[in-house]
């Protein structure tokens, strides 16, 4: 498996001859812009062995099953029934990362009880001499909502012979079970490569790959914990300049103690570059590192593993924007979508993309002058950066003609935002979301409002979270005695939710031994991003952690302090369900989705 991090020493293999057959061959074919899964262990494994078999013969494998459905592995799929007479999957389900509640319990247990969190699958494919054209696929779904135990007794009762395989068409894309259509591909993209998109530009959030030095609740220890990392990091180039020529190779000379730094590959280049790093007190910005979770973050390319388009979205702390995160290509999640004003983090909803409001380019001090510094409108320098409006004057000019001429491009950011949350677009269109971006089709003109007043709705709940109305929750111990520290009353160590682990009661919330929220409305529960309820989010993110390898502490505590207010998550609790109310009741409101053809 090789090495988890930089820190290892434990440098992956290389497998020149047989990441060459990968590349021409399953990457190749595959339509995927990141393709490193593709060299993992088990897809080797079944390229090896197919290159092995040689004209005729069988390979059998119980393996990882995120192939069978994975967006990375569409080449794979394609190269299978290419190169094969028959495909048979058996597929054991199981999956358990990026899954919760209802969509988890279907999944059932693990095959292989506490190991794998992942789909297994039974896997047979048949080389035989004469045979032409594409294999035939042969496909058994195990089952909803099955034990472990009744996963391993139907397989111990099941015969090659006797299974009641299904057989599958796999369409031009390469899908094999959740086979997307076309109707899709006909609508406006909301994003591409391409002219004809409705956003300009669009973005991966922040990659640091090493968030538990770059991201904190508290402001004082991230700057304390990054002006260390660096002080080391740039020992370390001193010591490596000062070492005899010819220079070591850099892996075997660094110190790789997991409390002094995490290396990644860039690091270690600029190490046998030379190049010190800087500790730069204007990289210090707010994120929004998970839903309705404010962090402090040391936004730096230098730091960061990748920053993408980010920095042209907030260039600086002082250029406002706000935008949305969509669920990418092959997330682990059920797409959905969040609105935040801050930078957005890769993983904030799994990994997905930003779509930002406005983007921003620098001018030169030339070109600025005599612009007026405090402007907000299209093409406005502000501080040396001129606002750009990200959505496009085609998409302006088109929905003028199809919804009337007051449409702005305002109204076109929320109709997006709202027709996103649409449960008939997301059910009609659950295959295609889950391979690709979104795109938006034209509705019928009097429901454009209608999505667009919701979208807006949505937008001002979702990104000022923090300003609504709270719920009324009851609260028992939420008057601290007299001589009581209000922090020390409110401190959070880990929040959970009432009853025990096989009967939670989520109208509860134990908040810590004093204080108990109870009155948790069930339409609370119904706000979903991704595998967690929004309230699920609050109580996975606001807990004490410690991170092992580092020794790291985020407290989300300290941050109670920093805004001045003990009582600010259990204040958050009582807004994120007003949030979660408010967010259901405007969603089931929205108008049915009719689609106008053409």
């Amino acid at each position: 498996m090789g090495q988890t991090s930089g820190n290892d020493n434990n440098a992956n293999l290389r497998y020149p001859s047989l990441d060459a057959r990968i590349e021409a061959t399953y990457a190749d074919r595959s339509s995927a812009t990141n393709k490193n899964s593709l060299y993992d262990s088990y897809i080797r494994a079944i390229r090896w062995a197919s290159d092995r078999v040689g004209d005729a013969g069988v390979v059998g494998f119980v393996t990882n099953g995120g192939f069978v459905d994975s967006n990375t592995a569409d080449g794979l799929r394609k190269s299978l029934i290419e190169e094969f007479s028959a495909v048979y999957i058996y597929n054991l389900r199981g999956r358990q990362v990026g899954t919760q509640g209802d969509v988890s319990r279907r999944e059932g247990g693990k095959v292989f009880g506490g190991g794998s969190r992942n789909t297994v699958a039974i896997t047979f494919l048949v080389r035989t001499p004469g045979h032409t054209g594409p294999a035939v696929l042969h496909y058994r779904d195990i089952g909803d909502y099955l034990t472990r135990e009744d996963k391993l007794a139907i397989v111990g009762a099941d015969h090659l012979t006797s299974i009641d395989w299904q057989p599958i068409t796999p369409n031009a894309a390469g899908d094999w079970i959740n086979q997307r259509g076309e109707e899709l591909d006909t609508f406006q993209p909301i994003g591409s490569k391409t002219p004809g998109a409705i956003f300009g530009v669009y973005s991966g959030g922040v990659k640091t790959n090493r968030d538990a030095w770059v991201y904190n609740f508290n402001k004082t220890a991230l700057t304390e914990t990054v002006e260390r990392m660096v002080s080391f990091y740039n020992a370390e180039v001193t010591r490596y300049e000062a070492a005899a020529n010819p220079k070591p190779p850099v892996d075997g000379f660094i110190n790789t103690d997991s409390t002094k730094f995490s290396w990644n590959r860039a690091d270690k280049a600029n190490i046998a570059r030379g190049r010190t790093y800087q500790a730069r007190a204007e990289a210090l910005r707010t994120s929004a590192y998970r839903p309705f979770t404010r962090q402090h973050v040391w936004f730096d390319p230098e730091l960061n593993d990748m920053v993408y388009r980010v920095p042209a979205m907030f260039p600086t702390a002082g250029h406002e924007n706000y935008g949305f995160v969509l669920t990418d290509a092959g997330s682990h999640f059920e797409f959905c979508a969040i609105a935040t004003d801050l930078l957005p983090n890769l993983h904030l909803l799994d990994t997905g993309k930003f779509f930002a409001r406005y983007t921003y380019e620098a001018v030169d001090s030339g070109a600025a002058q005599g612009a007026l510094d405090f402007g907000t409108g299209e093409g406005d320098v502000i501080d040396g950066y001129r606002r750009l409006d990200n959505i496009t004057d085609e998409t302006l000019t088109a929905y003028r003609t199809w919804y009337g001429a007051d449409v702005t491009k305002d109204g076109i950011f929320a109709f997006v935002y709202g027709l996103l949350h649409s449960p008939d677009y997301r059910a009609r269109f659950a295959a295609d979301l889950k391979r690709s971006l979104p795109r938006i089709p034209r509705v019928e003109a009097v429901d454009f409002a209608a999505f667009s007043e919701a979208g807006q709705r949505l937008l001002d709940l979702h990104i000022d979270y923090e300003d609504v109305e709270p719920w009324p929750l009851t609260v028992t111990g939420d008057e601290p005695p007299a001589d009581a520290d209000p922090y020390a009353w409110f401190r959070v160590e880990k929040l959970k939710w009432g009853g025990g682990a096989r009967d939670k009661d989520r109208s509860r919330i134990v908040y810590n031994p004093r204080v108990t929220i109870t009155g948790i409305p069930d339409e609370a529960h119904g706000y979903l991003l991704g595998s967690r309820t929004a309230l699920e989010w609050i109580i996975d993110r606001y807990q004490i952690k410690t991170d092992k390898p580092s020794g790291i502490v985020n407290d989300p505590n300290d941050y109670a302090r920093e805004v001045g207010n003990p009582r600010y998550i259990l204040d958050l609790i009582a807004k994120v369900t007003r949030v979660s109310v408010d967010t259901v009741e405007i969603v089931k409101a929205l108008p049915p989705l009719r689609i106008v053809e053409g």
